[in-house]
């Protein structure tokens, strides 16, 4: 059987066709089971795409541990301790790792004596994060691992060490006794202004962005969450507006809401000179060449922690000690490729399992694509008029999805060359299914292309352009148009998600004739 899908793979991409042009992004977030217990290894997006013009400079963005609300939690969001955030890179057709990018961070909090009634301000006696002292840092490690498949000949650089992470957006008091962005006036004082005026900006995420010895930077923290989603309509078994369905009678009326406005994440961007990757250059830079792979950079995050973790009461941060071998435990890469192509019996065992194996153990999984099965049933392809043998036709194989993949190269349909990967040419301009980039849209805050109808009119309709699932198209924040491209994290104390409980509408009345 395994076999024979190969077979069915090779036999139809030989055919001649056009590869996908159009760019997509997509996300992720909390598609399987495990990671609804392991929030810290949930990749929900991946970027990666060089600069244009001259393609000297790789960009890298991980994103992880989403849906946080901004002035959530007696902690806020914190860095993950005790787990290895790294990026991936095979060089051509082969997915083998040529590059490992990895990120690991480092909570610290000094051990304070129980609480006097001397005490100073400050200390692990005090509530809040802010005022204990603890301290946040990474580290950031460059490995080239040995091609013979041994782990003894890798070369390990450590390219920066006890960097400090960007702190969290909790609001003005915050800002001023904390990140010294102001002067303070308390209570006292009869002025509200150090309690309702933020002074967290982009000029103090700035301050973060650490040089690498390699001559490339990083930076990582919360950020905006730079997904966008009628989240409500999708997970009501694809329950579409009207609006996204061309305006049939029989879809729910409009508009789509985006689940993810005022969400934070945590995110990892990185910015690695094109030398580190291709120390000859990058080959026939400038030039396109769709028979070759020899300027292809194949991307994908992964993220490992130890087999074991023992519950650890002397581990004050995260109550647990590991030991053992690093496995995986999370991976992303293609846009929604987990929870929008693999079934959910299979997610775990993608989030487990290398790209080195996707053909074996998702191939099916991409070639017959059981949203196309959802929607006939819900009747979308008969309200549209679309003839049952294109229905048909659109159940698989779906070979124009695997082209997709591919950018169209000469890259074998095989476990080790085929998988859930960023493919992109260093030789061009990143433009999706050639990398994948954040923003770059018509206006700031947006990315170059609608993010769920591309996505879902590609694999509903066979067609990015059909304009299925438009959904909504601005992010609630405006990107960088420079390093590190994303936007700032939402600030807990004003903004996000917390409302004033007026009972929502039960059942929405009717439209009016």
């Amino acid at each position: 059987m395994k076999k024979s899908l190969a077979a069915l793979l090779l036999a139809t991409l030989v055919a001649p066709s056009s590869p996908l042009t159009t760019p997509v992004n997509a996300s992720s977030h909390r598609e399987a089971l495990a990671v609804l217990n392991e929030p810290c290894a949930d990749n929900t997006d991946t970027y990666a795409w060089v600069s244009d013009g001259s393609h000297n400079k790789l960009y890298l963005i991980m994103n992880f541990n989403p849906l946080h609300e901004p002035g959530q939690g007696n902690q806020g969001l914190r860095a993950c301790n005790g787990y290895r955030y790294e990026f991936h890179i095979g060089i051509g057709a082969s997915l083998r790792d040529r590059v490992v990018y990895r990120v690991e961070f480092k909570n610290t909090l000094p051990p304070e004596a129980a609480p006097s009634p001397t005490d100073p301000l400050g200390g692990g006696n005090e509530l809040l994060w802010q005022l204990t002292g603890g301290s946040e840092t990474m580290k950031v490690t460059r490995i080239i691992p040995a091609q013979d498949g041994t782990r003894d000949g890798d070369q390990v650089v450590v390219l920066g060490n006890n960097l400090p992470v960007l702190p969290n957006n909790h609001g003005p008091q915050t800002d001023r006794l904390i990140y010294g962005l102001g002067p303070f006036a308390g209570y006292d004082s009869g002025d509200a202004t150090s309690r309702e005026i933020g002074l967290y900006n982009q000029a103090f995420i700035d301050t973060f962005i650490r040089r690498l010895a390699n001559g490339g930077r990083v930076i990582a923290g919360q950020f905006d969450d730079p997904y966008q989603l009628d989240e409500k309509g999708i997970f009501d078994l694809v329950n579409f507006n009207r609006n996204d369905l061309g305006g049939i009678p029989g879809a729910r009326r409009p508009p789509g809401e985006d689940v993810f406005t005022g969400f934070n994440l945590f995110s990892i961007a990185l910015e690695v000179p094109i030398t580190d990757i291709f120390p000859n250059g990058i080959p026939h830079n400038g030039v396109l060449i769709p028979s070759s792979t020899d300027s292809l950079l194949r991307v994908h995050s992964e993220i490992t922690r130890q087999q074991t973790q023992t519950v650890d009461h002397r581990n004050i941060i995260t109550g647990l000690t590991g030991s053992g071998t690093y496995v995986q435990v999370g991976r992303n890469a293609l846009p929604l490729f987990n929870a929008g192509l693999v079934g959910t019996q299979r997610h775990t065992l993608y989030l487990r399992s290398s790209p080195l194996r996707d053909v074996t153990n998702f191939g099916a999984d991409i070639l017959f694509p059981v949203l196309v099965r959802n929607a006939e049933v819900l009747g979308i392809y008969k309200a549209l008029g679309v003839p049952a043998n294109a229905v048909t036709t659109l159940k698989g194989p779906r070979v124009d999805i695997i082209r997709a993949i591919n950018l169209g190269r000469p890259i074998p349909v095989a476990d080790g060359f085929t998988g859930d990967v960023i493919t992109l040419d260093a030789a061009i301009n990143s433009s999706f299914p050639n990398g994948r980039r954040l923003g770059g849209g018509t206006a700031p805050n947006r990315n170059q292309v609608n993010v769920n109808s591309v996505l879902l009119s590609l694999i509903v309709a066979g067609d990015p352009a059909a304009g299925l699932a438009k959904g909504v198209e601005v992010n609630d924040k405006n990107y960088l148009n420079r390093f590190p491209f994303l936007a700032p994290a939402h600030q807990g104390l004003y903004q996000g998600h917390g409302g004033i409980n007026v009972p929502t509408e039960q059942t929405p009345p009717p439209p009016t004739p």
